[in-house]
């Protein structure tokens, strides 16, 4: 029988190794890269969180913090490339690119700065120490009594319990607040990120319709925020043509269209 406290160490180890192998392409600043060390940061904090009864409370929460601090040095960085892109993109459609000083060149850089300081980071005490807790965490999680359960029941609790978080959660964005959608997106990340780490235990096709309608959602909901923030951006630049707020606003729209489908199909899917 493996037990949770089996499948959790496997999955972190593999996350702590793949938090190094990502990080020299980030912090070449290669296409994509900053994205995927992220990526790996946010699937163990979700990791941590998904399972918190299964780890010692003051040690996860140690670990969670340290990841934390990491994922907002590689949020900003992120942020500003995704921004700067979806601007370009958005002035090529217009026929607008003679705007690209104005509208791009300020956000590439800013992202230039913020990965500047990223590089600097990691050359640091703070990297040091943030690398040696993952080693020692990947090698030896402090588990809870938990943990010895069978991995399968454990694991598939944990799915069930982000299931029902994600429809709270969009039960609570019914009202159109922005802060509710960020609930649910994170939500729906946690669900998508629970699914995968699971995914050598439970092999069930639900389990793994779940994880993908998370990430659906989570999708939907992130191209909705970026379309926000570049309208966001035009304004405060100042731009006098309204047709890239109307473009920005228009694809935000089209972001939530395709919202309703996933989640129905979440209201619907039977996880075991």
């Amino acid at each position: 029988m493996t037990t949770a406290g089996e499948m959790l160490s496997a999955v972190l180890a593999d996350l702590a190794d793949q938090t190094i192998s990502r990080r020299s392409a980030a912090l070449a600043d290669e296409p994509d890269a900053v994205h995927q060390l992220r990526t790996t940061v946010r699937r163990q904090r979700n990791l941590l969180a998904a399972f918190r009864r299964c780890f010692d409370t003051e040690a996860a929460s140690t670990v969670g913090a340290a990841l934390a601090s990491y994922g907002g040095l590689l949020g900003e960085c992120r942020d500003l490339e995704v921004r700067a892109d979806d601007t370009a993109r958005a002035l090529t459609a217009l026929g607008l690119e003679h705007l690209d000083g104005r509208l791009v060149v300020p956000l590439r850089e800013a992202h230039a700065r913020a990965h500047a300081t990223l590089v600097v980071w990691h050359t640091g005490p703070d990297a040091v120490r943030l690398d040696a807790l993952l080693a020692g965490w990947a090698e030896a999680p402090v588990l809870a009594e938990r943990a010895r359960r069978p991995a399968e029941d454990v694991a598939a609790k944990a799915v069930r319990r982000q299931v029902r978080r994600v429809l709270a959660r969009a039960d609570a964005a019914a009202d159109g607040s922005e802060e509710a959608r960020h609930d649910l997106r994170r939500a729906a990340r946690r669900l998508r990120h629970t699914a995968d780490a699971v995914a050598d235990v439970l092999t069930d096709d639900a389990v793994v319709r779940a994880g993908r309608l998370g990430q659906r959602i989570q999708g939907a909901l992130g191209d909705h925020r970026d379309a926000l923030l570049l309208a966001d951006h035009v304004r405060r630049a100042g731009d006098p043509d309204d047709r890239l707020v109307d473009h920005a606003v228009q694809l935000a729209g089209e972001a939530l269209d395709g919202l309703d489908e996933p989640l129905a199909e979440l209201r619907r899917a039977a996880v075991p």
